[in-house]
């Protein structure tokens, strides 16, 4: 059997004593890890030397600006009545009134047009004469027809 192992029993080997950073070693520090560092190329496009050396402030605006003169543009230029929109609105409405009124009517009537009732009556109040063209109907069949229609009883309480 083997005997029990006790620590005070093991002498301690000597330590050496701890010394301090050989001279100049914090001043010369931050060099050696920047000597370490990867170095970046210092070539550079021939046309864009000029902004690497303009001050960053400078640089910022600069790509502000360009950003939004951007913006500006594409919205100026996507609007319908800009001067990319202008032919292809021109040919849509030319497009358009080649369509007969009658079948124009029938779609917006028809139920897969989104059409509310209001907007058939601002169509009316625009175009007076668009009802007459569309409805073959004498003033009295219309009458009649709205009369056929069930009215809603008032509610008694």
């Amino acid at each position: 059997m083997k005997p029990a192992f006790r620590l005070d029993q093991h002498p301690r080997r000597a330590q050496p004593l701890l010394s301090g950073p050989p001279a100049g070693y914090f001043e010369q520090l931050p060099q050696r890890v920047m000597d370490r560092l990867p170095q970046p190329e210092a070539e550079t496009a021939a046309g864009w030397g000029w902004l690497l050396s303009l001050p960053p402030r400078w640089r910022t605006s600069l790509a502000a600006s360009a950003l939004l003169t951007g913006f500006a543009a594409s919205f100026w230029l996507s609007a319908p009545g800009g001067p990319a929109g202008a032919p292809a609105s021109i040919a849509s409405i030319a497009s358009l009134d080649a369509v007969p009124q009658t079948e124009l009517v029938g779609y917006l009537l028809g139920p897969e047009a989104r059409v509310e009732p209001t907007d058939l009556t601002e169509l009316a109040a625009a175009y007076p004469d668009v009802n007459s063209s569309i409805l073959h109907a004498s003033d009295a069949e219309i009458l009649d027809a709205l009369d056929a229609q069930p009215a809603e009883e008032p509610a008694v309480l």
